[in-house]
């Protein structure tokens, strides 16, 4: 619906009275007598006539300074948008000094970050403000239609908003309400910073009364502690604060303190420290979630305490990790005029300052070689307690012990480093270690263990080996191809194909984690038997309760019928069924490559009662097919373990296949349904669903429920038609 800046939307919009959920809020004001005019009641009123030379041909929304219409500039012949105060608030003068205030601040400003103001004038009691009309969408609208943004994206529109508040910053203006609503994102993908309604302008006369006690102004989703608290304390950096707030919206597709009401998320700003970005977005890395955390902090003395010192972090973070900025980044003309400037004044004096300096560093330098002379080679103590001659080639020798050591999985072993199986290999390797298989023909690839430390099992450069698991049984009755016990298993280039046939343990798994475990895959195919009856498990999470584990995957297939990602029962649980908390946290990231099942990527199983919560899955999704017999994930609980696991997805770019009587999501136990609906969140951004139109099925106690995709919170694109079912290559 439309918001104070949706003015500069595109699309046209019916007059009718619209809602404003974030709409910034002026509170402490007195009240006039008599009813006020509402916003929509003002768009009636004046759309079609004319203010000056401003024809107001379309009401398009408002907020808590007044109504905005798209106009046509009779003069210049242009399109612009002109905000119109309701006269109630043009006969309250505080209001009024601060709707002139307004046009002052924004006039101020230039830059093409910000939306600019044209003109400022009143006609027939109505005082209005002339502002440049942008096309585009607000990133509000544009997070609720395209789903939270990828990190690259959220850079860069975090980039341009905080050199807007640079420039604004540079000439006295404090915004006082960024939020989403009030950042427009062009075709083109600029960011523009609009709506100066609460901008403070320091150097206004009579400033000090246009905030005054009681009085808060902002929105409470998105507003700093110190403006909360005393509007006229607020500075750069509580637009600082409200940006970080707005980062975690683009990130997540909301606020940070979303729920409860006013007073509640007020004393959450306050006194709650936001929810780690990484514990949302695991795809967001930690140095990243540093930089927001920051932007949050609670004391203004804690934050960044410039918008160009975030600039620069953000630009180090992009360039680090490879990201494409589309913004560009602007030298400093200001510090590089200055640099010159000095340089220029103080060079008379600078040069016979520099001749001094350089005499005086060659003395030092030749009584420093003396010294170096009489001093004796470095040296380090022997193990008798003597001193021994420290030898360089000993500092060589360590830095390449250091180097990962690479031992090789071949057809016929002949060297000291070739092994004939994996298994063989592992039980050598240390921590660090490569494995590189170098067979031509499948081989037999396990069991192993990898305990407390990281190791690489890789193709050899040219080959694309299989790695065969057949029936290998361990001690409870399951068959296992490896089990990373703690540390890390990083897999790239291999086929693991299972010759698993029907009637195979449930539990059986080509890779089972345990503890606080690790997997990565990259360029890997799970190929299973495509007998259904042949369950199969690509990786199952034996997970320890209140421990983390994450699995990694990028450019990966999944073919045949297997389950890609089972979570199992926490470890102590499986002894002692109804003892165990069963809490913990799985990461799962999977981009790029397939899915092709008759069975689900993924099934979760509930916990034993207590206070762990249950296990709650991360699974974030990108640019992948996912064709799913059975849908695409399954969440259960039984008696003895009656606590539901919690999902939380973010497919971006993916398309999803489920055949017609199945559901996307689907949650089975023995509980009240209406208590399963907050264990799943399903957020989007572009990607396609086909075939069944049940998004969510429930499967309680006593009753089923279903959630079609035009229920969804989010605008989902399904369509019924398949267009073709993958076939398995």
């Amino acid at each position: 619906m439309p918001d104070p800046s949706s003015f500069h939307t595109a699309a046209d919009r019916n007059p009718a009275p619209p809602v404003f959920p974030d709409a910034t809020v002026i509170s402490g004001r007195s009240a006039h007598a008599g009813r006020q005019t509402t916003v929509a009641e003002i768009g009636r009123a004046l759309e079609g006539h004319a203010l000056g030379p401003y024809r107001l041909d379309k009401f398009v929304g408002g907020g808590g300074m007044g109504a905005v219409f798209r106009a046509l500039d009779t003069t210049l012949d242009r399109v612009v948008a002109v905000k119109v105060l309701s006269r109630q608030q043009s006969g309250d003068e505080e209001m009024l000094r601060r709707f002139r205030n307004e046009a002052q601040s924004a006039a101020r400003l230039d830059h093409e970050n910000i939306g600019r103001v044209h003109a400022v004038g009143s006609d027939e009691g109505w005082h209005y403000i002339v502002f440049e009309y942008i096309e585009g969408t607000n990133l509000r609208d544009v997070v609720q239609q395209e789903g939270p943004f990828s990190l690259a994206r959220t850079i860069d529109v975090t980039m341009q908003v905080a050199e807007a508040l640079e420039h604004a910053s540079q000439r006295n203006v404090v915004h006082r309400d960024i939020k989403p609503s009030n950042i427009i994102i062009t075709p083109a993908g600029r960011a523009r910073v609009v709506d100066m309604g609460l901008a403070r302008l320091h150097q206004v006369a009579g400033d000090q009364d246009l905030t005054v006690s009681g009085m808060t102004l902002g929105t409470f989703d998105y507003i700093s502690p110190e403006q909360a608290r005393d509007p006229r304390s607020a500075d750069v950096r509580s637009d600082l604060y409200s940006l970080g707030c707005t980062v975690f919206f683009m990130l997540v597709g909301r606020p940070p303190f979303a729920e409860g009401t006013m007073v509640q998320k007020l004393l959450a700003h306050q006194q709650d420290a936001p929810q780690a970005i990484e514990t949302v977005r695991p795809d967001v890395p930690r140095r990243f979630g540093a930089i927001l955390a920051r932007l949050m902090e609670k004391d203004p003395q804690d934050r960044y305490q410039s918008p160009a010192a975030l600039v620069a972090d953000l630009v180090q973070v992009a360039e680090d990790m490879g990201l494409e900025i589309v913004s560009h980044r602007p030298a400093a003309p200001a510090a590089i005029e200055t640099a010159e400037r000095g340089v220029a004044t103080y060079l008379p004096w600078l040069v016979p300052l520099l001749g001094l300096a350089l005499v005086v560093g060659l003395l030092w330098l030749r009584a420093a070689g003396q010294v170096w002379r009489a001093t004796p080679v470095m040296t380090e103590l022997d193990p008798n307690g003597g001193e021994a001659p420290r030898n360089d080639q000993d500092d060589g020798a360590a830095a390449s012990m250091a180097e990962p050591r690479v031992w090789r999985v071949v057809e016929v072993p002949t060297a000291d480093d070739d092994f004939g199986t994996v298994a063989e290999a592992a039980r050598q390797a240390a921590d660090g270690d490569v494995i590189e298989i170098a067979c031509l023909e499948p081989r037999d690839g396990g069991p192993f263990t990898v305990e407390g430390k990281r190791i690489t099992v890789r193709a050899a450069s040219g080959l694309q080996p299989v790695l065969r698991f057949g029936e290998v049984a361990t001690d409870d009755g399951a068959a296992r191809w490896c089990t990373v016990v703690s540390g890390t298993l990083e897999l790239g280039g291999v086929t693991l194909r299972s010759s698993l046939l029907a009637g195979t343990p449930r539990r059986s798994a080509l890779i089972c984690l345990n503890r606080s475990a690790t997997i990565s895959c990259d360029q890997v195919t799970f190929a299973t038997s495509v007998d259904p009856m042949a369950s199969l498990v690509c990786v199952r999470s034996e997970r320890s309760a209140d421990e983390r584990q994450e699995v990694r995957v990028t450019d990966s297939r999944v073919e045949g019928a297997a389950v890609f990602l089972e979570v199992g029962a926490a470890a102590g649980e499986r002894g002692n069924p109804a003892g165990a908390a069963g809490g913990g946290r799985i990461d799962l990231l999977w981009s790029g490559g397939r899915v092709v099942t008759p069975g689900r990527f993924l099934l979760a199983e509930g916990s034993a009662a207590g206070e762990g919560g249950g296990v709650a899955i991360t699974m974030t999704l990108e640019r992948a097919l996912f064709a799913c017999g059975n849908g695409l994930a399954c969440l259960t609980d039984s008696p003895t373990r009656p606590q539901p696991a919690r999902l939380r997805g973010l497919a971006r770019g993916c398309r999803f296949i489920v055949p017609e009587g199945q559901a996307l999501i689907q949650q089975t136990g023995v509980g009240d349904p209406e208590a399963y609906q907050p264990a799943i969140e399903w957020m989007d951004a572009g990607s396609r669903y086909q075939g069944s139109g049940i998004f969510r099925r429930i499967d309680g106690a006593a009753e089923r429920l279903e959630v079609d995709y035009a229920s969804h919170p989010q605008r989902l694109d399904h369509a019924l038609k398949i267009d073709d079912w993958p076939d398995v290559e």
